[in-house]
Order: structure tokens, then sequence, then C-alpha cells
């Protein structure tokens, strides 16, 4: 005869009815069950849930980190601008002031950098891309301050670069103009970026960028001759 049922724990005798569960055999035969230790599980950790507000703050914040790293990249450029300008001609131009505001306006506004990147480009007459009619002392200018000396991301120099870019190549003129000053491989990069530093450093340097800024502002509602 067989005899199934279910029970929670089970102990040595001889017993027809009282059966561990789960288990079948026949009757008088002697069953050997050590009693069950209860088994305690770790409840695992429950992550937050990807759209709870820490997750929201965590985007935030990574976002307001790129966002000031854009502006100040920006800024950085700017002022680079500005001193290889005077380097080559000996003064500064309108263009000085003016250069990449566009960005900077939009980054302060809180434009996404690829908006901002792709207008820029559009509506800029130092990038091949605007169409519109180009500034060869901007486009030398521009391409020398986003050089490896200047911008560590970047791999290549003007020299390089051009001969890579079919954009650059299409401006008719411009290769005579980038020979005529040997690419700015004359200028004294290590010079440049000590008078970045020099002038552009703590409150001093933050009262003259806002400066510089304002300056291009006004200077672009004022739409002064280049």
């Amino acid at each position: 005869m067989e005899i199934k049922c279910k029970v929670n724990h089970c102990y040595n005798f001889y017993d027809k009815t009282r059966i561990t569960d789960g288990l079948s055999f026949n009757a008088n035969v002697p069953l050997t069950v050590k009693k069950t230790a209860d088994v305690f599980v770790k409840k695992p950790v429950v992550k937050e849930n990807a759209t709870g507000f820490s997750a929201i703050m965590s985007k935030l914040k990574s976002y307001a980190k790129n966002y000031t790293r854009n502006i100040k990249h920006t800024y950085d450029h700017k002022i680079i601008f500005a001193l290889v300008e005077k380097e080559l001609f000996g003064k500064n131009s309108i263009d000085s002031f003016t250069h990449d505001l566009d960005k900077m306006i939009l980054y302060i506004l809180g434009f996404p950098k690829k908006f901002v990147s792709d207008f820029h480009r559009k509506h800029s007459v130092h990038h091949p891309e605007s169409g519109k009619r180009p500034n060869l002392k901007s486009m030398l200018c521009d391409n020398i301050a986003s050089s490896p000396e200047f911008k560590p991301e970047k791999k290549l120099s003007l020299r390089e670069h051009y001969k890579t870019c079919k954009g650059l190549q299409s401006v008719i003129g411009l290769k005579s103009f980038l020979e005529k000053y040997n690419y700015g491989e004359d200028l004294n990069f290590t010079k440049i970026n000590a008078e970045k530093n020099r002038k552009y450093q703590g409150m001093r340097g933050l009262a003259m960028g806002i400066l510089h800024v304002a300056a291009g502002i006004i200077s672009s509602l004022l739409i002064l001759p280049r």
C-alpha cells in the first residue's frame, strides 16, 4: 500500500501516515529524514526606477556640467582667437569681439550642443557650410585657434586639416592665404597660451571676459563695419 501526504517536518520513526512532502513509499519501511532548516534568502536591493527623482536629478547634474563646460570651451576659444588675430595682424578687428558670439548666447539660453553647432556653422562667415562670402582672416584665425596647441582634443594641425577638409579646400583663395601666413606655424603658441592664462584668470580675468563678450554684443547690435 502506498500513502501520500503533505507535512512540514518529519522525524526518525516508523509511521504510516506522516510522510514528507512529495515522497511516496510503502508502509513499514523505515524513514530517516532530518528536520529541515529554515533558509534565509537575502532580499535583493531594488534599484531605483530609472524615471525616479534621483535619476532625474542625476541627468540634470550631468546636463549642467556639460552646459557650463560648453560655455567655458567657447569662451576660451574666443580669447585665443583674439590673441591669435593680434599676433598675426598687429591689432584686433571687430571679429575678435563677435567671433562665436552666437554660440555663447545660445549656450547661455540653454540650447543643446548639436543645435548650437549646426546653427553656428550655417550662419558664420568663417565656416564654408554657411554659403556666405567667406572671411579669410577669420577663417585663418579660427582654424589656428582650433589647432592642437590650443585644443588638445584636436589631432591635426591646420596644414594637415586643410589637406583632409573638402569644405576648406572649396573656399576660393583660402589656400594661398594660408600659405602666406604659413598656416600660423610661425606663431609662438606657448606665449599665446601664457598670455591667456595671465590675463584671463581669476576675478580680473572674469571681468575682462565679461567686457569682451559685452563688447561683442554691442558691436553686433550696432552692426559695425568689419
